[in-house]
């Protein structure tokens, strides 16, 4: 019996190259991630890059270090993020500079009866931990340092923030941390079009709430909102 023995080999290199393909396609659809990177919501949130300020010393950041890869919807244990992007000179964030650092004690559970004088328990949803971005803004006096950031946050030193001195600025000494963004680096990767603008990040990574996105709701009523209480 003759056999074709050309059309054999072009058969078995197509079926070689099939396989090969089909092998790929699963490898990408196991290793390729179908949510976009951004900073709307349901994006996966970009890394935040630098040097950050814990009260002590400056250490570099690692946001992967916050998130749960497997956490699921739903989950009260997965620990969430509220990204605040500001400016040492920024006028608002000098006076709401009191209402963030309220806030990040309630949620981050520092203080368990934080508010129990206005009628409220401690808070039974998830940890919440509050990261601030300093930036320099491109305006005219808005000029920063290391040393300006660690006393806005510390309210504490000789520095000035918005023409006075940082130890006026509203509240007390902030408990979370604060990283250099000087260069503006990670405001451009997030697209923040100005001071303050507030991320509220989901244990995996995704933003769940923007205050570009939801201008007239405050940080405090978003989380209450949109975390899963209960934990």
């Amino acid at each position: 019996m003759k056999t074709n023995t050309e059309a054999d080999v072009r058969t078995d290199t197509g079926i070689k190259v099939m396989a090969l393909f089909f092998v790929a396609i699963i490898f990408l659809a196991l290793t390729t991630d179908p949510i976009k990177v951004g900073t709307k919501e349901g994006d996966r949130a970009p890394l935040l890059e630098g040097k950050a300020y814990n009260g002590s010393s400056w250490y570099e950041f690692d946001m992967d270090s916050y998130l749960t890869k497997n956490w699921t919807a739903g989950d009260a244990e997965g620990q969430w993020l509220l990204i605040e992007f500001m400016d040492t000179d920024c006028p608002f964030c000098v006076r709401s500079a009191g209402d963030v650092g309220f806030d990040a004690e309630y949620f981050m559970k520092l203080q368990p009866s934080h508010r129990t004088n206005s009628g409220m328990g401690p808070w039974d949803g998830p940890v919440v931990n509050f990261i601030a971005s300093a930036t320099e803004l491109d305006i005219p006096g808005h000029e920063t340092s290391r040393d300006e950031i660690k006393a806005f946050r510390d309210k504490s030193g000789e520095e000035v923030c918005d023409g006075k001195s940082c130890t006026e600025r509203s509240g007390d000494a902030h408990p979370f941390v604060y990283i250099d963004d000087i260069d503006q680096d990670n405001m451009k990767e997030w697209k923040v079009p100005g001071t303050p603008a507030y991320f509220l990040v989901q244990p995996d990574g995704i933003v769940a709430w923007t205050s570009t996105e939801n201008a007239q709701e405050k940080v405090f009523d978003a989380i209450m909102r949109i975390t899963p209480q209960g934990a």
